[in-house]
């Protein structure tokens, strides 16, 4: 798969192990960041070479109306916000720097605020909505690759990459692992830049709490995954009772994307 540059944290979920020692086949499934800033040339590699047929837009509506994505023609574009405005207030640009003290002056900090958040995208209706919609499309037996993301790749896009392998019978360190492994370029820019924002807020305490927003924690999954046990008991009535997936789609899918 040719890199594109302007898409950040992208990652196949080809080879990762799931049910019956089969694996997700390659250049089917790929998650990543938001696709405002690529080019025409970057657009048709992203169609022609990646082979992508449909994107999953994971963020809210304002980070849409912000920064739209370039979808290439021929492409299907789907909106399935998994967290509303309120609950992501930080695309706001005005008030980022505020927050961001907010969070850091919380009782757990960064860890904390997002932790309610993945917990939030296990148990509301929206995030199920959302998850259930982006398994009845995968299911669809679709030509090509399915492209799903939200901003940077992280939260949302963590949470949903977690709902299609629990679909496909991946064990909960397969999940975790997949959710851990960050693209090393984003892991040193993030860095960068959070070192940076500490510096410029004159708070090296808010710089490390902005660097646990833009990196995956593994607590924050476990939340995620911690929600799912209590409300349904394990993975299969999570999908079956909460998002609303048969048994029939689930097959279909593990017949789809596992070889």
């Amino acid at each position: 798969m040719k890199k594109i540059r302007r898409i950040a944290n992208v990652r196949d979920l080809g080879g990762i192990t799931c049910a019956d020692g089969k694996t997700v086949v390659y250049g089917r499934l790929l998650r990543g960041g938001y696709l405002n800033k690529i080019k025409p040339s970057d657009a048709a590699k992203f169609k022609n070479d990646w082979k992508v047929s449909g994107v999953i837009d994971l963020r809210s509506q304002s980070e849409v109306t912000e920064k739209k994505d370039i979808i290439p023609d021929g492409v299907k574009y789907m909106f399935y916000p998994s967290l509303s405005d309120e609950q992501n207030p930080s695309i706001n640009k005005i008030n980022r720097k505020g927050i961001l003290r907010k969070i850091t002056a919380l009782k757990g900090g960064a860890i904390e605020h997002l932790s309610v958040n993945y917990r939030a995208m296990i148990s509301q209706e929206m995030s199920r909505e959302a998850h259930r919609n982006m398994l009845n499309y995968l299911a669809e037996d679709n030509e090509g690759a399915c492209f799903f993301h939200c901003t940077q790749g992280k939260d949302r896009t963590g949470v949903a990459s977690a709902i299609i392998l629990m679909a496909l019978g991946a064990g909960e360190e397969s999940i975790v692992g997949d959710y851990l492994n960050e693209t090393l370029w984003l892991r040193v820019k993030n860095r960068i830049l959070c070192f940076l924002a500490g510096i410029g807020m004159r708070s090296m305490k808010c710089g490390k709490n902005l660097h646990a927003l833009m990196n995956a924690k593994e607590p924050c999954l476990r939340a995620a995954l911690d929600e799912m046990k209590k409300l349904y008991g394990d993975a299969d009535n999570y999908l079956r009772e909460g998002i609303g997936i048969s048994d029939e789609k689930i097959k279909r899918l593990r017949e789809i994307y596992l070889v």
